[in-house]
């Protein structure tokens, strides 16, 4: 499920909440709600993990929410937050117990991918069997607990992932538009 494929699916699920509520979807290569409060710029928008879909491991993404001076949700005097800011403890379990049931159904490469990513990444970094593991702790359950202070990804292997993910995104959406209403932005560096 590529970007595209992974920001509709966001957008059929919550488009209706974000318009009853003010909020427009704005043209950019990232999905992107907006909405203009005073002289403030509240966006909620979607990321995609650099690295994109991988047809072994899936797709990762992150839910991010700011209150800018511009348009430009990265451009600027702006403050930023993840969805994890936002989650109750209850929520923080229940995302982590969510993606351990997405990693599950995820089918495991065999031995053989590993042994060949060891190969070719031994060429070229001193830390090639570290970067293995991490690969490979993307098809085990997460050992640690979420944390608001932390930072996570939204894993996804099938668009009913993405769903689960949007819902979640949903419950949280009054709570964290009324909250980012009381944001004041940091001092900003002057042109010079």
């Amino acid at each position: 499920m590529k970007a595209k494929e992974l920001y509709r699916e966001l957008e059929s699920a919550l488009k209706p909440w974000m318009t009853t509520h003010g909020f427009k979807k704005q043209r950019a290569s990232r999905l992107r709600f907006q909405k203009v409060i005073g002289d403030k710029y509240h966006t909620l928008w979607f990321q995609c993990d650099k690295w994109g879909w991988h047809s072994l491991a899936g797709g990762k993404f992150f839910v991010n929410f700011s209150v800018s001076e511009s348009s430009d949700p990265e451009a600027g005097a702006r403050r930023e937050e993840r969805l994890m800011y936002f989650l109750t403890d209850a929520e923080l379990v229940f995302a982590r117990e969510f993606r351990d049931e997405i990693v599950e159904r995820i089918p495991k490469p065999p031995e053989s991918y590993f042994e060949s990513l060891q190969a070719e990444w031994s060429r070229y970094a001193e830390s090639a069997a570290e970067l293995v593991e991490t690969v490979r702790s993307d098809f085990e359950p997460e050992p640690l607990p979420y944390r608001r202070t932390g930072d996570f990804s939204l894993r996804y292997w099938q668009a009913s992932d993405v769903r689960g993910w949007a819902e979640l995104v949903e419950s949280v959406l009054p709570r964290a538009v009324d909250e980012m209403q009381s944001w004041s932005l940091p001092p900003y560096p002057a042109k010079k």
